[in-house]
């Protein structure tokens, strides 16, 4: 676990991470949350919709980065 964080914690693996995280957060949230862009009044439970909506990406971006790097240290 600890050498997992480690490897999740590296530069590049984070700046891709963000950019998964950018492109498809923002794609599913205009798809589940386009009465937001519309101006639609944004309450703390949507609010919490729209951030998890990027969190998500992130870190099954991270996850996958780390289960490459690690395999490919292992073959």
């Amino acid at each position: 676990m600890k050498e997992f964080l480690i490897i999740g914690c590296r530069i590049q693996i984070c700046r891709r991470a963000v950019l998964v995280a950018l492109v498809v957060g923002t794609l599913l949230n205009l798809i589940n949350h386009y009465d937001v862009a519309l101006g639609a009044v944004v309450d703390i439970e949507k609010a919490m919709q729209i951030v998890l909506t990027y969190l998500v990406p992130y870190f099954v971006s991270t996850h996958g980065q780390v289960v490459a790097t690690i395999g490919d240290r292992n073959a």
